[in-house]
């Protein structure tokens, strides 16, 4: 009964998602990929809105078998230019590059499109797994930096990540990758993060478990008095910034003290 009610708040909340959010989904499975993936389009498209998927883990024919599955009048809707489908070698990754200015600028193409034809906006979803596949983490993320948390034009952009590649992914780039967007949707966790308040308050949560209160305030003003990282500002703005500060300042056990900054936000989160 409560992941069924969790998952409800959740597929009401990726629903009522405004033009302008850029969110992430963390899925387990294909199926609970494509409840919150189809429903997010789906409400997108009843208001009128255009709609985008990328295709990465999954192949753009598996695709619409599925979305016809789940209801969606796949050949009218693109027919009519409402949806647009598309692998991940047409998007992302072509002829095996990553141009993240390239992929903006279809986007914006297809955007273009939408208006053109009368609809409102465009409601766009892309699956990340081809970037971890081919060893793109870090242009990934590099891409992801580029965007904003919130789009001034009328866009809403759910990310969409597998919670398997994404643990293996290196906390540093990690933590950016939460810091590059608004909203945070798992099938348990769904709602705007603001990472500025977000993320320090669980560093110093596990600095005082680490090293209890002394340590933590101890460890704090050395970061600032030395690297100028002040808590709540410069933790926040800068995550990679931070834990190069804390490696230089207390070695190896910086390891350790991000990996369980990442684990408690996975487990935060509900991606664990």
């Amino acid at each position: 009964m409560h992941n069924t009610s969790n998952l409800r708040k959740t597929l009401q909340f990726v629903r009522n998602m405004k033009l302008g959010d850029h969110g992430i989904f963390f899925y387990r499975s294909p199926h609970g990929k494509h409840e919150v993936l189809f429903n997010f389009l789906e409400d997108g498209i009843q208001k009128g809105e255009g709609a985008i998927y990328v295709a990465a883990q999954e192949t753009s024919k598996q695709i619409r078998k599925n979305m016809k599955d789940f209801g969606l009048k796949v050949k009218t809707l693109e027919r009519d230019g409402v949806l647009r489908i598309f692998d991940y070698d047409k998007w992302y990754i072509i002829d095996g590059e990553v141009n993240g200015a390239r992929t903006i600028m279809l986007g914006q193409r297809v955007l273009g499109e939408a208006i053109e034809i009368g609809l409102e906006g465009l409601r766009a979803c892309g699956e990340a797994a081809c970037y971890f596949e081919q060893e793109k983490e870090k242009e990934l993320v590099e891409y992801e930096l580029v965007l904003e948390r919130e789009f001034n034009f009328p866009l809403t952009l759910l990310c969409t990540y597998d919670v398997n590649h994404i643990k293996s992914l290196e906390e540093k780039l990690f933590f950016n990758l939460i810091k590059a967007h608004g909203s945070v949707v798992t099938s348990s966790f769904a709602r705007e993060v603001k990472f500025g308040n977000y993320f320090p308050t669980i560093v110093r949560e596990v600095l005082d478990t680490v090293f209890g209160e002394m340590g933590e305030e101890a460890i704090l003003r050395m970061l600032e008095e030395r690297y100028s990282i002040k808590p709540f500002v410069s933790i926040g703005e800068d995550p990679g910034s931070f834990t190069e500060g804390l490696e230089a300042l207390i070695g190896s056990g910086a390891q350790v003290v991000t990996r369980l900054v990442a684990e408690r936000m996975y487990a935060k989160m509900g991606i664990t």
